[in-house]
């Protein structure tokens, strides 16, 4: 894209973050240890959290548990390489073979045992929608009581896409009974550091 068609998308975008602020978002107490709410309610959407003393005592978890038992495994945190590079991923429909997908969560959310990725924290968005297994390293001090909060704090003028991810992929629109992995991962482990 040449310079001044970039300036003219750019001046757009900028005029209309103008014409349209974001909305304030009210913040609402929540009762309860943060950390403890999210973990019990991560496992209540099937998730699994694991916690850890650092980010280097993940990686080595990583390192140990994960490549060796998986065929395709995409990272997209810089601090661990898996067997499947990004190289691969040119086209969405490459992601179908990515057993494991390993990113990074931006921020925890209490009340709902959430986590927020964003394309930038996943590499690429569809490598953990096709992914069998989610592993997303979250920061404790990132996780916050209670959705408003996070709402305050996510840029999305940033990120414009990002998601929270409320345990492995699930529905139960046929006749309520819960089916996990209808729409992505069947599994999601968060590690805690």
């Amino acid at each position: 894209m040449n310079d001044s068609r970039q300036a003219i998308l750019d001046n757009i975008r900028q005029s209309r973050h103008e014409e349209f602020p974001l909305p304030d978002v009210p913040l609402f107490d929540v009762e309860g240890d943060p950390i403890k709410n999210f973990i019990t309610n991560l496992e209540s959407f099937d998730g699994k959290a694991i916690r850890f003393n650092s980010r280097e005592e993940a990686i080595e978890w990583l390192k140990n548990n994960i490549v060796s038992e998986r065929k395709n495994v995409f990272s997209a945190i810089p601090d661990f390489s898996g067997n499947f590079p990004i190289s691969k991923v040119d086209d969405p429909h490459d992601t179908h073979v990515i057993d494991t997908c390993i990113g990074e969560g931006l921020l925890g959310v209490g009340e709902t045992g959430s986590v927020w990725v964003t394309d930038s924290s996943l590499g690429k968005g569809a490598c953990a929608l096709m992914s069998t297994d989610l592993y997303l390293l979250l920061d404790s001090d990132k996780i916050v009581s209670g959705i408003h909060q996070a709402y305050n704090l996510i840029n999305l003028r940033e990120n414009p896409y990002g998601s929270f991810y409320s345990g492995p992929s699930a529905t139960a629109d046929i006749e309520a009974v819960r089916v996990t992995g209808a729409q992505g991962e069947i599994s999601l482990t968060i590690l805690m550091y």
